[in-house]
């Protein structure tokens, strides 16, 4: 789709904001079981910032939405090439990445040089993310060059305390998974479609169960691309009760989720929920100019606060508060609201620098490509 879907923008920036608030809080609170009373305010806060996991979920479905759709988009219309295709998901990736995996070495070892212990995993029963005694934080060679190729938590570990990297390579994954499959029930010539199925095959056996089952929560988002494509899906999903009850039903499962209600099942339920109200999110038309900058804004560095979050807070953690966590009240709100903002500022300093000359990287790389390629001709 070629122009911006403002509500779809706000949700990927919000899930994004949550996850960051999710690490934030673990980080400065002390947990909800240890505190002696609870009030609804508390509990509203404690809910809201744990709501992590749940929020890449969403980051699931939005991809496989727009990634899948833009797949599908490219082969109906003839435009389709894996060289395109591979260079774009690559530039979109490896433009933030490869410069988020040095500042993490940066931050990190200026920790670890400090002679500050959270490296070594002591707090990861109070902050459960991060490095852990038995997994400390890990900056071998290999361990970076696995995640830059999104080999993490299938061949190596997330790079340093960078926890969060774990969902990059299940997209990565995701991005190659689809078209392939999409080239096995497409119409293309049988060779093309038998290779395909073969490297299909060949991926779905060696890729880790929690990648593939992340897997089926993205294609619910190509599924919903392809719904509304049709007359009768989109005439479905732009009726008022179809937002309504998809609205409510993804808030409900979402909260179910958080409460643990949902067992063994509750990405795929949260996948669906949210899914379903994708659909309507996708047609329904956003008319403030105000709302859709916004929108645009906060997704547009999404991606780069994603990633680069983790590493800047754990040095302030481990080398300021050392363990020390605070109970909820106004000076612990002050400094709650202090670091996110701080957290923002530096995620947008390090979006200015690198993801935001995305496009400009790609054009660059291919046309250096093409060059080449004229100059053996």
């Amino acid at each position: 789709m070629k122009h911006r879907l403002a509500h779809l923008d706000f949700l990927r920036g919000l899930a994004a904001l949550l996850v960051c608030a999710e690490h934030l809080r673990a980080f400065l609170f002390v947990p909800v079981s240890g505190l002696k009373t609870v009030g609804i305010g508390e509990r509203l806060f404690y809910f809201s910032t744990g709501l992590g996991h749940q929020a890449v979920m969403i980051f699931f479905v939005l991809s496989g939405f727009l990634v899948g759709g833009s797949v599908m988009t490219a082969r109906q219309s003839g435009r389709w090439s894996w060289g395109g295709y591979l260079l774009r998901r690559l530039a979109r990736l490896w433009v933030v990445l490869i410069p988020t995996l040095l500042l993490t070495l940066l931050w990190d070892k200026w920790g670890q040089h400090a002679g500050l212990a959270g490296y070594q995993g002591i707090f990861r029963d109070l902050y459960h993310s991060g490095p852990a005694p038995g997994t400390p934080a890990d900056w071998h060679w290999m361990t970076l060059l696995g995640n830059v190729f999104f080999l993490q938590t299938i061949c190596v570990n997330s790079f340093g305390t960078n926890s969060p990297l774990w969902s990059l390579a299940n997209e990565f994954w995701y991005y190659l998974l689809f078209p392939l499959v999409w080239t096995v029930f497409g119409s293309g010539k049988w060779l093309a479609r038998l290779a395909g199925g073969a490297v299909a095959t060949a991926l779905l056996w060696w890729l880790p169960g929690k990648i593939l089952l992340g897997g089926l929560v993205w294609f619910m988002g190509a599924g919903v691309f392809v719904f509304i494509q049709s007359e009768p899906g989109r005439r479905w999903a732009a009726h008022p009760l179809w937002l309504g009850v998809s609205g409510l039903l993804a808030l409900g499962l979402l909260g179910a989720s958080r409460m643990g209600k949902l067992g063994g099942a509750d990405d795929l339920l949260v996948g669906a929920g949210f899914a379903l109200l994708i659909a309507a999110l996708a047609i329904w038309p956003a008319k403030s100019r105000i709302y859709k900058g916004i929108s645009a804004a906060v997704s547009e560095f999404s991606y780069t606060l994603y990633l680069a979050h983790f590493p800047i807070l754990a040095l302030f953690f481990f080398g300021f508060f050392k363990g020390r966590q605070l109970p909820p009240g106004i000076a612990s709100a002050g400094w709650f609201l202090f670091l996110l903002s701080a957290v923002l500022i530096y995620a947008t300093v390090v979006w200015w620098c690198f993801e935001r000359n995305t496009e400009r990287v790609r054009l660059w790389v291919q046309g250096k490509m093409q060059a080449r390629f004229a100059a053996k001709d």
